[in-house]
């Protein structure tokens, strides 16, 4: 399989985490699970991106993994080719229309 990339892709980067207090502290715990949330997040992303092609023809559309507003160029459709979206159940040119 041959994968064509035409966005750069941006590797994840650490978070900087805080000092624990020494007494337990709700409020810390909590900043703690949204800084670590994030960070998976931001890998998650970015090794989706590693896998899941961002062009090519019709027929080598992503099928799997595939979410909600995800660009693909399909270079089937037109004379040169054509961006579309994933709308959650098919994918839609620019128009809103279903290719």
């Amino acid at each position: 399989m041959t994968i064509e990339r035409n966005v750069p892709l941006r590797p994840p980067k650490a978070p900087n985490l805080l000092v624990a207090p020494v007494d337990y502290r709700q409020q810390y715990q909590d900043q703690l699970n949204n800084a670590l949330r994030l960070y998976f997040n931001q890998i998650d992303n970015f090794a989706q991106a590693l896998y899941i092609p961002s062009s090519g023809t019709t027929a080598n559309r992503p099928t799997d993994r595939v979410q909600i507003g995800q660009y693909y160029f399909d270079t089937d459709l037109g004379s040169t080719g054509l961006p579309i979206w994933y709308d959650g159940t098919n994918w839609i040119d620019a128009t809103g229309t279903v290719v």
